[in-house]
């Protein structure tokens, strides 16, 4: 929306793209459509990362606010939606979990995570990433028994988990897949894709939880863009969205990576960004 609230997802736009990789081509359009927003209640359970090297990564704690903005835009959208707030990376994890703390159970009430901002704080542990994914999405489900809510994951971290094995980061998506979680994985710093900081492998990880549950990665170079990104994924859930569609020549090879950017111009402007996926 712009600065007025009017929305902008109704006008018209023209989007257009093209192929970076693995080869450079155009990308015909073979649709495009507004979804209208959709009024399906939303559960999201936001996860984030306190090891100590989120020391460097967000000293200023940066993001507590941008958590803070995502629940309150989550619950003002609906008096029934639900968020619950835990965090990885201490030495202390609540009853029932091994490598998680339970800060705030899913509630209705924004009151209720606010008065958790407190305890997001750098602990003296290790990143168990995996570990802690795949106690949220199980206890979502002993917890969050109603079949009303759609489910999200929202991971908040540098991306360099301690329990790197792959069968772990397997569990997690199949964990999540099975209870129909998509992860919202936001790196920060080496986890993200953009910057003279960014680490592979902790791209790697953020951006193939998000791919393989459906869900969305978003990587920030600096703590201070947590914010507005925050806030742009606690409007997907529900949000209208500007939808088109692409056609490649040729069916990709398995792992490669198929890149390229998207245009969109409209009587407002015009805006490009680059995109990029792993061929399942």
């Amino acid at each position: 929306m712009d600065q007025t609230g009017r929305p902008l997802v109704t006008d018209s736009w023209s989007v257009t793209a093209t192929l970076t990789g693995p080869v450079a081509a155009p990308l015909p359009v073979s649709s495009q459509s507004v979804e209208l927003p959709d009024t399906t209640l939303v559960a999201a359970a936001i996860d984030i990362d306190d090891s100590p090297s989120m020391r460097w990564s967000d000293p200023d704690r940066l993001r507590t606010s941008a958590a803070q903005l995502f629940w309150r835009e989550v619950l003002g959208a609906r008096a029934a939606n639900r968020v619950a707030l835990l965090d990885f990376g201490g030495s202390s994890p609540s009853p029932g979990f091994a490598r998680t703390r339970l800060l705030q159970p899913y509630t209705t009430n924004a009151t209720e995570l606010d008065g958790q901002i407190p305890a997001i704080q750098p602990l003296s542990g290790s990143t168990y990433l995996y570990h802690s994914g795949i106690e949220v999405v199980r206890w979502t489900d002993t917890t969050l028994t109603s079949v009303a809510h759609k489910r999200y994951l929202v991971i908040i971290t540098d991306g360099l988990p301690t329990d790197t094995t792959q069968n772990y980061k397997d569990s997690l998506v199949a964990a999540a897949n099975a209870s129909q979680v998509r992860i919202f994985a936001v790196g920060v710093g080496p986890a993200s894709d953009q910057g003279a900081k960014t680490q592979d492998r902790a791209v790697e990880v953020m951006r193939e939880l998000a791919l393989r549950t459906g869900g969305i990665y978003a990587g920030v170079t600096d703590p201070s863009q947590l914010l507005p990104v925050l806030q742009s994924l606690a409007g997907e859930p529900a949000g209208p969205k500007l939808l088109a569609t692409f056609r490649l020549s040729s069916i990709p090879v398995r792992n490669a990576t198929v890149s390229g950017t998207v245009t969109v111009s409209g009587a407002r402007g015009t805006a490009s960004a680059d995109w990029s996926f792993v061929a399942p």
